[in-house]
């Protein structure tokens, strides 16, 4: 069913830079396939597929991005924003599928499908970039919105999934989004360049100091890194075993975010493997969104920054500890990981990154593909990104709700994506087939949620309960 173009659209085709991060998902598609996000919606009433069809059409054109496809220069890449037409009508039906032979009302069958769609290959230079998947259900439809991470991350998601719930529940014509390309260097970068030499020796000690440390930890991992050659994207939904309220309860009488306390959750969950190892590590890769180091222009408004701004520290937690003291120790370290961004001392960290621009496709596929093969990628125990409490997402008068969000994305090293609603913790779990088998990652996620029981205990005890 072809949709009529925006009004703010036209049949121009405009280019964006790429920025560094954006860069790597192309250099690492080869090892690793298609790197595309999928949020998992499900819905609390039944929704007419031609209603939501056309609904996911106008987000389309409304959101240039989801037109982006990546183009080839001389030596590197750009990403193309296709013109919103009879080209774009024709690449959206075979982006659109209808499911209805699969029952949205069961949670098993819902994560087979989730699965295959983590799996499935999306062409970089021919495309949508995303991917629509509608499970018809007449109290519980599910939609499976696939975006590839080149083109958006979870913050941007964010604001397309309220773009699209207002909509549907009868909210006016969902509004052009404006393009931008910002390279990370606007929120690592040093005010001045006479300021560049002592950051970035600040920023290397500090990489050198954390390299030393880990030298002579032992990381415990679930899914234990060392494959050389890779397999398949492997996903389990997972509802943490507490609640949300209880959680920050608990996070309240400890001075923790609720992020903080999920990963000092994830630390205890890695240490209880080696109980009795002093040198037992636990290693949790936290997502920072970068948005917030950007200067923003005098008298102008913020800048949105839709696509990718997403930097990262480690937390890493060492043998037995209190509560008390675990729970001080990655408050510490989460308040150092926000600092340096703010001081600007994450430079060296993010340096390779910076030269992929420079390097090209091949020569960054080539490490990567070496670095696989040797065994010498990055050591951690996880990455854990979180998108919030996402039941803002549903506003107060909406008939049609969101009732659970499953976020999965893909990676090399296991991945939690962690998000709230209506009180419930939804942590699911991406990780490398060939690193661990289903078994072994359902007694991974045993071990998180005892973790979670035992911390709310303990910490209720505290005070007394």
């Amino acid at each position: 069913m072809a949709v009529a173009p925006h009004p703010a659209s036209t049949h121009a085709a405009p280019t964006l830079a790429l920025n560094h991060t954006e860069h790597a998902y192309i250099a690492v598609e080869g090892l690793a396939g298609s790197m595309v996000i999928t949020y998992m919606m499900q819905f609390n009433e039944a929704i007419e597929p031609a209603r939501l069809r056309m609904v996911l059409r106008e987000l389309v054109s409304a959101w240039p991005r989801f037109r982006g496809v990546v183009e080839a220069g001389l030596h590197s890449h750009r990403l193309r924003i296709l013109p919103d037409n009879e080209t774009t009508d024709q690449l959206f039906e075979i982006a659109w599928r209808e499911d209805a032979h699969v029952d949205a009302g069961d949670p098993a069958a819902l994560e087979r499908l989730h699965l295959q769609i983590l799996n499935d290959v999306v062409p970089l230079e021919h495309g949508l970039l995303c991917r629509f998947r509608f499970v018809p259900h007449a109290t519980a439809p599910v939609l499976f919105l696939s975006v590839h991470h080149i083109l958006f991350d979870g913050r941007s998601a964010l604001q397309f999934m309220t773009d699209l719930l207002a909509r549907l529940n009868g909210g006016p014509r969902i509004p052009v989004q404006p393009l931008e390309a910002a390279s990370h260097l606007g929120a690592l970068a040093p005010a001045s360049l006479m300021q560049w030499p002592a950051k970035l020796w600040t920023s290397f000690q500090n990489r050198a100091r954390e390299t030393k440390l880990h030298k002579g930890l032992h990381v415990q991992q679930a899914a234990p890194q060392g494959h050389p050659y890779l397999s398949i994207h492997m996903l389990r939904h997972h509802t943490l075993g507490v609640d949300a309220q209880a959680l920050r309860r608990v996070a309240r009488i400890l001075e923790l975010s609720l992020n903080s306390l999920i990963t000092l959750i994830l630390c205890e969950a890695y240490l209880s493997y080696a109980p009795n190892d002093s040198l037992a590590a636990a290693v949790v890769r936290q997502s920072v969104d970068l948005r917030r180091f950007y200067p923003q222009p005098a008298g102008q408004p913020p800048r949105l920054l839709w696509g990718n701004h997403v930097g990262a520290f480690l937390v890493t937690e060492v043998g037995r500890k209190s509560l008390r003291e675990r729970a001080g120790s990655v408050k510490a370290q989460v308040d150092e990981g926000m600092a340096r961004f703010e001081r600007r001392e994450m430079l060296w960290n993010q340096l390779p990154g910076m030269l992929m621009p420079v390097l090209g496709r091949t020569l960054l596929s080539h490490l990567v593909h070496g670095m696989q093969r040797k065994g010498r990628l990055p050591r951690i125990s996880c990455h854990a990104t979180s998108l919030g409490n996402v039941s803002k997402l549903n506003a107060p008068e909406a008939s049609l709700r969101m009732t659970r969000l499953v976020l999965v994305v893909p990676s090399l090293s296991m991945l939690h994506t962690v998000s709230e609603l209506d009180g419930r913790i939804e942590i699911p779990v991406v990780w490398q087939r060939c690193d661990a088998t289903v078994e072994q990652v359902d007694d991974y996620l045993r071990r998180v949620d005892e973790a979670a029981a035992r911390i709310v205990q303990e910490g209720q005890a505290l005070v007394g309960g």
